[in-house]
C-alpha cells in the first residue's frame, strides 16, 4: 500500500536478502578461501615438524643389558663417543660440590627500615601525649604494640628536648651500625660472604658487629647515666641482627659448582671393546652402552632423505584433513562466530601448541608422554569456544600427539579420556573460570583411569604411583596453562567470556557510569531490561550472561542526543513537534549506529554490539511515519526504518521483546497482571507478524517460556504498593 505524500525508494523490489545475495556469496566465497589458506599454511608448519622430529628418523639402537648379567657377545664403538656419566653418578658429584658451597649473605635493607619504623613509633607515643594521660596510659599503649619500657624511661621521653636529642643521636648512629652490619649470633667461621650492590665480598667478622658489639658501640655515643639507661632499653628493640641470607645468590652459586661437575668421564674409541663376551656386565659399561645409544641417536639415519619427505606429505595430507573437517563441523553444527578466521587462528595455534608441547617432551627431554600437558589445548578451547566444541576438538588434539608419538596410544587415551570428563564438569558448573575444582575433578578422573589400566596390565604399586605422578604435572602444568594464557586471548580477541562479560556488568565500568549521567531514564530502562532479558535467557538455556550485559548497553547510543528521548526528557515532544517527520526518525534510528561506534571504541565484545545492532531490528519506527503520512511530506520511506538486521540469536531476540515490553508497560496506566499478560502477547505477536523474528533460533515453545518468566519480574517492577494512613 502506497501512502499520500510518502516518496518509495527507487531501490530494487527484490527482497534486501536477496539483493545481497550475490556480494554475500562473493565475500563468503572470499572468506573460505583465507579460512583454508591459514589450514594450509597450519598443515605446512606441523609437516615440517614432523620432518624434523621424525620417528623413522633415528635408528632405534637397544641393548637388553642389565648390572651383573653375563655377556652373550662382544660390542665394539663404531664410532667414537663421549661416555656419559649415569644419572646416580652425576648427582651424587653434583651434590657434593653443592655441600661445598658456602651461603651468600645480604645486608637487609628491610630490617633496617623496620628498625626506623619501630623507633618512630615509639616516639610518636609521646608526641601524641596530652595532659589527661598518665603514665600507666603510655605504658600500656606501647606494652599493647609488644614495647616494653620502665617508667624512669618514659619519664624521661616524655621531656620533649631530651627525646629530640637521644632520637636523633640513636638514628644516626643505627643507620651506621646497620649499613656496616650485624651478622648472625649462629654463625661459626671467622669469615662470611656478603653481597653488596652486584660484587660478593669476603669479609672477616671483626669488620662487622655481633649484635652485643652493635650496642656497645651504640651505647658508648652517650656519657650521662640517664640517657644511656634509657638508650640501652631502646637499643634492645631497635638493634637485630641484620646479615641475613640471600636465597637467590645463594642458589645461583649452588648452580654454578652443579655445573661445573663435567658430564662425562673420558671417550671411547672407534672399535674399542665396549663389551666382552662372558663377562659380568659393570656400571661402566652400561655407562658406555647407554653413551653409545645416545651417540647413535644423534648420529645415524634410518631412513633415506626420499623416504622421510614420502612420509611427511602422508603427515600433510592427514593433517589438512583432519582440520578440514573440524572447520567443516564448526561451520555446520555451531553458531557463525566460532569458525570465524579469528577463531580459526585459535584453533591453529593450539594444535601447533600441543604439537610443540608432544616435541619438547618425547624428543628434547626424552620424558614418559604422560608429562605432556595434553589437557592444556582442549581446555583452551573450552573456554574461547564452548566445551561442546572443546570436545571434538580433543579427539583432533589427539590424532595429532599420537602421531608424534608414533602412534603410541596408551598414555594420550589416558589425557583424552581425563580431558573429557574434565569438560563434562566444566559445562556443568555455574562459574567456568573456578578453575580448582575442575583441576580437582581431573585429578580425580585420570586416579580412576590410571588405576583401572594398571589392573588390567598387571603393573606393580611403584609403577602406578610413578606414573601417577607424571599424569598429576600434566593436569597441573595444563591448569596452570589456562590460568596464564585464557585472560590474554580473551583480551586480544575481544571475545565475550564470562570474566570479559562480568567486568561489564561492573557500575563503576566508564561507559555505564556515562550512561547513568548523560541518560538517567535509558540507564534505569536498560537495568530493568537486563533483569528481564536474564531471567528469560536463563529459563531457555542461552547466554543469560549475555543477555544482560547486552541489555545494559543496548542503547548506549542515545547518550550523544538524551533530549531526544522521553524517558530522558518529559518534553521531547515538544522538541520533535518542531522538527519534521523525517528528520525526527533519522535522529531516532541514529541511537544504533552511534551506540556501534561507542562500543567499538570501548572495545565491548562483538556478540554485545550484536545485540546494540539487531536489537530493534528492520522494524519501523511508525509514530514518525504516521506523522509524516499525516502532514503529507515528500520523504524516503526507508528513512522510518531501523538500519537491521534482525536479531541473529536468541539473546538478542530477548533483548527486542524485553525492551519493548518494558517500554509499553511503563508508559501504560494498567499495572495489572491480565494487562501485563497482554502487552506480553501482544509484543510478540507483533514481532512475528512483523517478521521481525524470522532469522532467530528462538522456537514458539521457547517464547512461550520467555513471557512466563518476564511476567512475574515485570509485575514485580511495576505493582503499586500499598497507601498506609499517615
Amino acid at each position: 500500500m502506497k501512502y499520500q505524500g510518502i516518496k518509495k525508494s527507487n531501490k530494487p523490489t527484490k527482497p534486501p536478502f536477496f539483493r545481497g545475495a550475490l556480494f554475500a556469496s562473493a565475500r563468503e566465497r572470499e572468506s573460505n578461501r583465507s579460512r583454508l589458506t591459514l589450514l594450509l599454511l597450519i598443515s605446512l608448519i606441523i609437516s615440517i615438524l614432523y620432518f624434523i622430529v621424525s620417528p623413522y628418523r633415528f635408528i632405534p639402537f637397544r641393548y637388553n643389558l642389565t648390572l651383573g648379567q653375563i655377556a652373550d657377545k662382544d660390542i665394539t664403538a663404531p664410532f667414537e663417543f663421549a661416555i656419559y656419566k649415569s644419572e646416580e653418578m652425576l648427582q651424587k658429584e653434583q651434590d657434593a660440590e653443592v655441600a661445598k658451597v658456602k651461603p651468600i649473605y645480604k645486608v637487609s635493607e628491610d630490617l633496617k627500615f623496620n628498625a626506623q619504623k619501630n623507633l618512630d613509633f615509639i616516639m610518636q607515643q609521646f608526641l601524641e601525649f596530652v595532659i589527661a594521660d598518665t603514665l600507666e596510659t603510655i605504658d600500656q599503649k606501647l606494652k599493647k604494640n609488644g614495647y616494653q619500657l620502665s617508667s624512669t624511661s618514659i619519664k624521661y621521653l616524655l621531656n620533649n628536648e631530651k627525646r629530640n636529642q637521644l632520637y636523633n643521636i640513636l638514628t644516626e648512629e643505627y643507620n651506621r651500625i646497620f649499613n656496616i652490619g650485624i651478622y648472625p649470633s649462629s654463625y661459626t667461621d671467622q669469615k662470611i660472604k656478603i653481597i653488596r650492590g652486584n660484587r660478593i665480598t669476603e669479609y672477616s667478622l671483626s669488620r662487622l658487629y655481633s649484635l652485643s658489639e652493635a650496642k656497645d658501640k651504640l651505647l658508648a655515643k652517650f656519657n650521662k647515666v640517664d640517657k644511656k639507661s634509657v638508650a640501652q632499653e631502646l637499643s634492645g628493640l631497635i638493634l637485630l641482627e641484620n646479615i641475613v641470607i640471600d636465597q637467590d645468590m645463594t642458589r645461583l652459586e649452588a648452580q654454578k659448582a652443579r655445573e661445573k661437575v663435567p658430564l662425562t668421564i673420558g671417550k671411547v674409541l672407534k672399535n674399542e671393546r665396549i663389551i666382552s663376551k662372558n663377562l659380568k656386565i659393570s656400571s661402566i659399561d652400561l655407562m658406555k652402552l647407554n653413551s653409545l645409544q645416545k651417540a647413535q641417536k644423534q648420529q645415524n639415519l634410518h631412513k633415506t632423505l626420499l623416504e622421510l619427505l614420502i612420509s611427511t606429505v602422508g603427515t600433510f595430507i592427514f593433517t589438512f584433513f583432519i582440520l578440514l573437517i573440524f572447520y567443516y563441523y564448526l561451520l555446520l553444527f555451531q553458531p557463525p562466530d566460532m569458525s570465524s578466521y579469528f577463531r580459526l587462528v585459535i584453533i591453529g595455534g593450539s594444535v601447533l601448541l600441543s604439537v610443540i608441547l608432544t616435541i619438547i617432551v618425547n624428543n628434547v627431554l626424552e620424558v614418559p608422554a604422560l608429562l605432556i600437558p595434553m589437557s592444556f589445548s582442549v581446555l583452551l578451547i573450552a573456554f574461547i569456544f564452548s566445551p561442546i566444541v572443546a570436545i571434538v576438538f580433543n579427539f583432533v588434539n589427539f590424532l595429532f600427539i599420537v602421531q608424534f608419538l608414533n602412534w603410541s596410544f596408551l598414555y594420550p587415551t589416558l589425557l583424552s579420556i581425563t580431558t573429557i570428563s574434565g569438560l563434562i564438569i566444566l559445562k556443568r558448573m555455574n562459574k567456568k573460570q573456578d578453575f580448582y575444582p575442575l583441576l580437582l575433578y581431573l585429578l580425580i578422573s585420570f586416579l580412576i583411569l590410571h588405576l583401572a589400566v594398571t589392573l588390567i596390565r598387571f603393573e606393580s604399586a611403584a609403577n602406578f604411583l610413578t606414573q601417577m605422578l607424571y599424569g598429576m604435572i600434566s593436569l597441573i602444568l595444563s591448569i596452570i596453562g589456562v590460568i596464564l594464557i585464557v585472560p590474554i586471548v580473551e583480551s586480544k580477541l575481544n571475545l565475550a567470556t564470562k570474566r570479559i562479560l562480568l567486568e561489564l556488568l561492573d557500575f563503576e565500568n566508564e561507559l555505564l557510569k556515562k550512561l547513568a549521567a548523560l541518560t538517567p531514564g535509558t540507564y534505569h530502562h536498560s537495568l530493568i531490561v537486563g533483569n528481564l532479558a536474564e531471567s528469560a535467557a536463563e529459563s531457555i538455556g542461552a547466554h543469560h550472561l549475555l543477555a544482560r550485559v547486552g541489555s545494559y548497553y543496548h542503547d548506549i547510543g542515545k547518550t550523544e542526543n538524551p533530549q531526544l528521548f522521553i524517558e530522558n526528557n518529559p518534553d521531547s515532544k515538544e522538541i520533535h513537534d518542531n522538527m519534521l517527520a523525517n528528520e525526527s526518525a533519522i535522529l531516532i534510528r541514529k541511537h544504533i549506529a552511534v551506540g556501534i561506534e561507542m562500543a567499538r571504541k570501548y572495545n565491548l565484545p562483538q556478540p554485545v554490539i550484536d545485540i546494540i545492532q539487531q536489537h530493534h531490528g528492520d522494524s519501523q519506527i511508525k509514530y514518525f511515519y504516521n506523522k509524516a503520512r499525516e502532514t503529507n511530506l515528500e520523504v524516503d520511506e526507508e528513512h522510518f526504518y531501523y538500519p537491521g538486521p534482525k536479531p541473529q540469536s536468541k539473546e538478542a531476540s530477548i533483548v527486542m521483546i524485553a525492551d519493548i515490553v518494558e517500554s509499553r508497560t511503563k508508559s501504560s496506566d494498567d499495572f495489572s497482571e491480565s494487562n501485563i499478560r497482554n502487552i506480553l502477547d501482544s509484543t510478540v505477536k507483533r514481532l512475528i507478524e512483523e517478521k521481525q523474528l524470522d532469522e532467530s533460533p528462538l522456537s514458539i515453545k521457547e517464547l512461550n517460556k520467555i513471557k512466563s518468566q518476564m511476567l512475574p519480574i515485570i509485575m514485580g517492577v511495576y505493582r503499586k504498593r500499598l497507601e498506609y494512613p499517615e
